[in-house]
This record gives C-alpha cells, sequence and structure tokens, in this order.
C-alpha cells in the first residue's frame, strides 16, 4: 500500500500574465475544453450517484449501525466506480475519444476530474446539492495542474510559465527590490501553479496562481509592531463592529469603514436587469410576475450583458477593497495581542438576520483570516464556552445574569456605577473567562484598571464616586507627572480605540 504524502502548509502568490492575441486564443481554447471535459464528469458523475443511490444495499447500508457503516459504503463505492482513481481514468478516455490531447494537459484534464468527483462526494454526503453543468455563460476559469513538473510548470530561473514544451508566457513582475514580500515569496519551491482569468472592467485578463511550499513570508514592518508572545485580547465580534479588548488597550472598530457601496447603483442596476429579462422573456412570466416553473430557455440581450458586467465590475472593486481593509484591521490587532479569545459566533446565523450588512462587511472572513494569520504569528485565536459563560447577559458586579435586548448598546452596571460599551464589555469578559465559570473578584481588578483608559475614549459612563475610584485605583500605577492615556491615532480604531501610552 502506497504511503500518503504528507500535507505541508502552502500559500499562493498571483502574478498578472502578459498574453498576446495569439496566446489569448490558445488560451480560450483550452479553457473551453476544459468546459467541455467538466460537463462530461459532471454526466458521468448524475450517473454514478444515481446508481449507488439506487442500489437496494445503499439502503441497507444506510440502515447499519454506525461503526459497520464506513465499511458498507465503502464497497459499494468501489462497485459503481466512485472513487477519485476511478474518475481520473473515466476523464482521459474521453479526452482521448474527442481528440482533446494535445489541446490540453493530462494534469489538467485529471485536475477537473477531481475537482468533479470532490464535489459529488459533498453532494453525497448532503453538504451540497446538485453538480450543475457549465455553459458558454459560466465556462471553467481555472485550470491547475498536480506538480511542477508536468506540462503546466513556473520556471523560477527564468521567471516563465510554461504551458507547453514551445509555449511560456511572461509575467509582469514590479521591482523585487522594493517588495520584500514578493521577492521571498518567489524564492520558495512551487508546488504547482493554476492559470485564470478574470473580468476586469469588462476584459478579459490573465493571471497564474502558484502554489509556494511552506509559511507565507513575514514583511519586517509587521514583525516590528508584533506583540510580544503570550499576550492576550478578547475580541466581540458583530454584523458591522468588532469590539476588542487587551490587558493595556480598548476599542471599537467599524468593519470596512473604507467601502461606500453603492447601494443605490446596485439597486438601479438590479432593477434594470430585472426589467430587461422580463421584456426579453414575456412568456416565461405569470400574470402575477412570477417566473412559471420549468422554465429553461432565457434569452439575454446584450445591453442586459453590459449592464450585468457594470455589476459585477462594481462588485469585485468592493471585494477588493474589503480585503484590503481586513489585512490592516488584523495586522492592527495583532500589534495589540497574539492570542485572541472570541465567542465563535456562527456568520451564517448573523447572515440571516442582517444579510446586506453581513454580505458587504464579511465579519466571517474577517475571523478566517484572523486565525491564519495568528497562528502564522506564533498566536492563537481560541473559542470560549459562551454558553456556560454569557457573556452578553453576565455582569460582574452582581454576578448574575439577565438577558437585554439587541438594541441596547450599552450595558448598565447593575449596582448602579454606571454603563460601558456592550460589544466592548464583552470582548473584557473574553479576554478574562475561566474555563466555563466567571471569576467575579478577578474580573473587579482588572475592570479597575481598565475604567479610566474606556473613560477617555467615551466607551465608559461612571458615576463621579466610581470615577474617582477608578482615578484613585491608577494613581499607583502610573508616576504622578505622567498624563492621561492617549486615544490612538490609528485609522481603523477610529473614534473609539484607546490605548495606554507610557510616559517618561
Amino acid at each position: 500500500m502506497a504511503r500518503k504524502k504528507e500535507k505541508t502548509p502552502s500559500y499562493v502568490v498571483e502574478l498578472p500574465l502578459v498574453a498576446s492575441a495569439t496566446d489569448e486564443r490558445r488560451l480560450l481554447d483550452r479553457f473551453r475544453v476544459g468546459t467541455r471535459l467538466t460537463n462530461v464528469m459532471i454526466q458521468h458523475a448524475h450517473a454514478v450517484v444515481g446508481a449507488l443511490r439506487a442500489d437496494p444495499a445503499w439502503v441497507a447500508a444506510r440502515k447499519l449501525p454506525k461503526d459497520a457503516r464506513p465499511a458498507a459504503y465503502a464497497a459499494l463505492r468501489k462497485t459503481h466506480g466512485f472513487s477519485s482513481v476511478a474518475f481520473d481514468a473515466v476523464v482521459c478516455a474521453q479526452a482521448k475519444a474527442a481528440g482533446f490531447y494535445g489541446r490540453i494537459g493530462t494534469h489538467e484534464m485529471q485536475m477537473v476530474a477531481k475537482q468533479v468527483f470532490k464535489a459529488a462526494e459533498e453532494w453525497v454526503c448532503g453538504t451540497r446539492g446538485r453538480l450543475r453543468f457549465k455553459s458558454f455563460r459560466r465556462p471553467v476559469r481555472s485550470l491547475s495542474g498536480k506538480n511542477n513538473t508536468g506540462m503546466l510548470q513556473w520556471k523560477a530561473d527564468t521567471r516563465l510559465l510554461q504551458v507547453e514544451r514551445d509555449w511560456s508566457l511572461a509575467v509582469s513582475l514590479p521591482d523585487l527590490k522594493k517588495d520584500e514580500w514578493l521577492c521571498a515569496a518567489l524564492d520558495a519551491p512551487t508546488k504547482y501553479c493554476r492559470i485564470l482569468w478574470r473580468t476586469v472592467r469588462g476584459e478579459r485578463r490573465w493571471f497564474v496562481q502558484l502554489v509556494q511550499e511552506g509559511l507565507t513570508p513575514l514583511k519586517a514592518a509587521l514583525l516590528a509592531k508584533l506583540a510580544a508572545p503570550g499576550s492576550r485580547g478578547g475580541l466581540d465580534l458583530g454584523p458591522s463592529t468588532v469590539g476588542w479588548c487587551t490587558p493595556t488597550a480598548a476599542g471599537l472598530v467599524r468593519l470596512c469603514a473604507e467601502i461606500e457601496r453603492p447601494e443605490r447603483l446596485i439597486r438601479r442596476l438590479q432593477r434594470t436587469i430585472d426589467r430587461q429579462r422580463r421584456a426579453a422573456n414575456p412568456d416565461n412570466f405569470n400574470a402575477d410576475g412570477t417566473v412559471k416553473r420549468g422554465c429553461r430557455t432565457w434569452v439575454t440581450s446584450n445591453r442586459q450583458r453590459a449592464v450585468a458586467a457594470e455589476l459585477a465590475d462594481g462588485q469585485r472593486q468592493e471585494a477588493a477593497i474589503r480585503g484590503d481593509s481586513h489585512g490592516r484591521l488584523i495586522n492592527d490587532l495583532l500589534s495589540h495581542a497574539l492570542d485572541w479569545r472570541d465567542d465563535g459566533v456562527s456568520p451564517k446565523a448573523l447572515q440571516k438576520r442582517y444579510g446586506k450588512s453581513v454580505g458587504k462587511r464579511a465579519p466571517g472572513l474577517l475571523m478566517s483570516e484572523l486565525t491564519r494569520k495568528a497562528e502564522r504569528a506564533g498566536g492563537s485565536r481560541t473559542v470560549i464556552d459562551v454558553r456556560n459563560l454569557k457573556t452578553s447577559q453576565y455582569d460582574h458586579t452582581t454576578d448574575d445574569f439577565v438577558k437585554k435586548p439587541l438594541s441596547q448598546r450599552r450595558h448598565v452596571f447593575r449596582d448602579g456605577r454606571g454603563s460601558v460599551q456592550r460589544d466592548v464589555y464583552s470582548a473584557f469578559l473574553h479576554l478574562h473567562a475561566d474555563g466555563s465559570t466567571h471569576n467575579p473578584v478577578g474580573l473587579e481588578t482588572a475592570w479597575r484598571e481598565m475604567t479610566s483608559l474606556l473613560s477617555v475614549a467615551g466607551l465608559c459612563d461612571l458615576t463621579c464616586k466610581e470615577a474617582l475610584l477608578a482615578k484613585a485605583s491608577r494613581e499607583p500605577l502610573q508616576p504622578r507627572q505622567s498624563a492621561l492615556p492617549v486615544i490612538s491615532s490609528t485609522p481603523w480604531s477610529e473614534p473609539h480605540a484607546v490605548r495606554a501610552v507610557p510616559q517618561g
């Protein structure tokens, strides 16, 4: 039995390709072949999955005990040829029969079969729906190799992408002396590469993605800003804001504040597309305006395609701005702490209730990127036991739990000392969570240290008595000549962020 290859970490480097008119024509032919092979394999997957589910042994295997099901399912898969190796053999036979050899590489067609098999496996397991065929309007937009020794490979010495033995494409590289990350990333060994095309401002652009082996390089500027190892922080994620807290700083950040989504423009374009679709397909709609069931033929006008391209380009630009904003926010968070705790809120749950805000700011993508970058920097992301801790209801001053509506954005302490911004207080509780229980005494001590910082930032309102106590608790920790903590000037943390600045 062959040993499985050990998985190694990897990252992606994307570079634009320099393609002439002849190169573009040959690339388009290659992608047309990939689209046709994908449809052939989807048709084969439908047939195999249909036969698998129609087998009486499938129904019998579902009734077996859980420990006996894997062996029964494995036998069924082998009987019906539902495996990645079987799909590879089918795609090679289909390509040979259609005369596609010479127009696409063997590794590329095998990767097409592998992707279809993975999708079919998810369909069988119930984690996704039925596989959809590709079309002229929805073609295959990426082709990948299996390794860097086949037909499609990256030549590190000449910085060229070999598509075929007598055909190579150059890439558009910036000045590597000014881009330290790209220079270090290109020095790593390449596992495999992928060609893809995108529509940018109505024009087709070609790119190559190099899957490099190892951990992604860290810029010297980021390394200089990283927090100390073992530093901890707490996060409370919402649909449009993030409350964060560390032992020396806290803040409330609005996600993707740089995005100015043209809501009116998008709605206008969507209404325009709907009117154009109805005007071109009057027989596909009922009298009340609903779509008739079973309609598969739709006519798309050239003007509708132009409006759809304008809408897609606006959404593409928004996605680029969102990714850049997420990256800056995560880098700044990692400058405060490396180990972060949060309540593990489900992005799907937020999406059901705040669909537009989640679609605009993508809080789930932010948390996944934070996990990846924190681990790369030597930190971690931990999900606390929120079912028992109930941080959105807890009050450490009275050690009890009281629900409050979502419209109430400030937590009012039940001992009468004042109020605090709700998300920041939850982040404070996440930071000091002790297993599945709260420690009111320790929380009170830590809260005394944070009170004056939050008060300066406007995140905490205290009574006169509590303000004097907070000031007295802070005096032994600072020299007499020190000033109050100043509000951080980092652009992502405005207007509510505060940081303790050492004096003298």
